[in-house]
């Protein structure tokens, strides 16, 4: 059969330059395949990725929730007429388990609708979900206060300076 001609477009500044050309490397290396790159202004970049009519074949989107909770993602992102609007994605069973986990007062249950509209998202959406950051910091033993939590992903744990304390005893 005919090949597919496959066009990832990004924002072309240093930085994602080269981290383009790797990604577009390993995609030959380890699966044969040939993919074109289509560098573009960065605003120009950030206006076709906005509206489902101009989204290139091929590009990269990233989300940081504002607090670690499933809601800041899914039904901010996944609902119809949120953000996944730029890529066409509208699912009314999705609509349902989000608007039903919002409203939902019982953690447990809560938390099995939004795994179970996660499971709908990573089963039925046509999106390709690369990686998750996660960062591991270490703190010396005579710092006190620092606090693990979701949001570790520029600093280690919860760095409020009112309760982060320095021992001077070592």
């Amino acid at each position: 059969g005919k090949a597919i001609e496959i066009v990832q477009t990004f924002a072309d500044t240093p930085r994602d330059r080269t981290r383009f050309e790797w990604v577009v490397a390993r995609y030959k290396e380890v699966l044969g395949i040939d993919i074109e790159l289509n560098p573009v202004e960065p605003t120009t970049y950030t206006g076709l990725t906005k509206d489902i009519n101009t989204a290139p074949q091929m590009f990269f989107l990233g989300w940081c929730g504002d607090y670690p909770d499933p809601q800041n993602w899914l039904s901010v992102y996944w609902r119809t007429g949120g953000f996944a609007e730029r890529i066409g994605y509208s699912n009314a069973e999705m609509d349902r388990l989000l608007a039903e986990g919002d409203k939902e007062l019982d953690p447990v249950k809560r938390m099995e609708l939004y795994a179970q509209a996660q499971e709908l998202l990573i089963t039925g959406a046509d999106v390709a979900f690369l990686y998750n950051r996660v960062n591991a910091y270490m703190v010396k033993p005579w710092v006190k206060g620092v606090l693990p939590g979701a949001f570790d992903c520029l600093f280690a744990g919860d760095t409020n300076p009112f309760t982060i304390t320095i021992e001077n005893d070592q």
